[in-house]
């Protein structure tokens, strides 16, 4: 009878009756609390609604039928707290209420969720550890659950804020392997391949990168930016080879483009045509002024020639830090090969005074180089006045210091002030 009673005059009767002196029978109370907990959760008061339900499981037998329906109930509660615990920005207390649906009710239809719901405000909370054990857990306890399809990005998130980047690479690896979304896809795939090589994996950074070029080729920027962390990494790995194939692909590639250019193509082609100075450099420098000496000098001049026209293929792009790269290569170049010819292997059988005469000659001869040198590191310096001080334009200073050393050695820093001021 008390069921076909309306809702507030119906729970009022079953209040009396759980009231009875003595106790009413079992199956009385039994009724009473299951109208207590029915009418108490309809209205939104859940805590009380808990409690009922719990009373009428604990006077409803085990088998008996229609209890996994109370207990689904009783379960729904308290994921109903949960709720209202998160709508109110109490996240903490949401969390313990989500995670209370599985000690309640452990085997309920709403468990999953509730645990998800869980890492997700832990995530909000920015506890870290405790919502990528949630999440880990999540996975392996129901593995075929609708929400494993956001399981990955939340763990994600989670192992990057706590350091774990190979961990976040392997979970955005797995989003970009299962995304039906292209763009989500690709996204993911270069994430995955920055955390590898921010986690200093870069076997694994390498595959990522070479994966990413094999199945994304265009746009060329990208490309040509994955091709740029590739030889990167082949430079941490001390395999030169690979590094400048790379570079010089990166160049090549750039001078093809076209109207596909963009600032940032000309940028890593830039330093693509710096890294490729590098082996005419090696080569300059292999040359030494020995005996014969004419065949040799002729011989170091067209390497130092061949040196020049990299390195200005590689200042011609206009880019700053290359092109003060360049321009302090070419100054040391030229002061280099000013020191080469005063330290050239002396013709035989000269006397003193030839000797003298020759040291004099090559003296008049390595002059213009260090100047030409010294013009170059100036130029450099200079670029000061435009706010532009990075390890050339310093390195230069140190040169000019050596050169003139009346003139730069104490003013480096007073200039770069005074730039800085005007």
């Amino acid at each position: 009878k008390l069921f076909a009673l309306r809702d507030e005059r119906a729970a009022a009767v079953a209040q009396q009756v759980l009231a009875l002196e003595p106790p009413a029978s079992t199956a009385q109370r039994r009724v009473a609390w299951t109208v207590v907990a029915h009418t108490s959760f309809d209205s939104g008061a859940f805590e009380r609604a808990e409690r009922a339900y719990v009373e009428v499981l604990a006077l409803t037998p085990e088998k008996e039928a229609g209890r996994n329906e109370l207990v689904e109930r009783l379960a729904a509660t308290v994921y109903k707290q949960g709720e209202k615990a998160r709508a109110a920005g109490q996240l903490r207390d949401a969390v313990g209420h989500f995670n209370r649906v599985a000690v309640v009710a452990p085997l309920s239809a709403v468990r999953a969720t509730a645990q998800f719901d869980a890492a997700a405000a832990l995530i909000a909370l920015k506890d870290w550890d405790s919502a990528a054990r949630s999440l880990e857990d999540f996975r392996q306890r129901y593995p075929k659950h609708p929400l494993q399809a956001e399981v990955g990005g939340k763990l994600a998130v989670a192992y990057m804020e706590k350091g774990n980047w190979s961990q976040a690479a392997g979970e955005f690896e797995r989003l970009s392997a299962s995304s039906a979304d292209p763009k989500v896809a690709r996204g993911a795939l270069w994430q995955a391949a920055e955390l590898h090589e921010k986690g200093g994996a870069r076997a694994l950074a390498t595959k990522a990168y070479e994966r990413y070029l094999k199945q994304y080729p265009d746009p060329l920027e990208t490309n040509l930016e994955a091709r740029y962390r590739l030889a990167q990494i082949a430079k941490k790995d001390g395999n030169s080879k690979r590094e400048m194939a790379l570079m010089q692909e990166i160049f090549q590639a750039d001078q093809r483009a076209g109207g596909a250019r963009t600032n940032r193509t000309r940028y890593l082609a830039a330093m693509g045509a710096l890294a490729m100075a590098e082996p005419t450099l090696d080569a300059y420098r292999k040359v030494t002024l020995v005996e014969p000496l004419a065949k040799n000098l002729k011989l170091k001049k067209a390497k130092m020639d061949d040196v020049l026209k990299a390195y200005g293929v590689a200042a011609n792009y206009g880019v700053a830090d290359v092109t003060t790269a360049a321009t302090y290569h070419i100054a040391a170049l030229y002061q280099d090969f000013g020191k080469s010819l005063m330290g050239s292997q002396r013709p035989k059988k000269l006397s003193k005074l030839e000797l003298e005469q020759y040291n004099l000659m090559l003296e008049e001869q390595a002059d213009p180089f260090a100047e030409k040198s010294t013009e170059l590191h100036e130029v450099n310096a200079r670029r000061t006045k435009e706010g532009i001080y990075d390890q050339w334009v310093k390195r230069s200073f140190d040169s000019l210091k050596e050169l003139r050393p009346l003139r730069y050695g104490k003013t480096e820093r007073a200039e770069v002030s005074v730039d800085a001021i005007r």
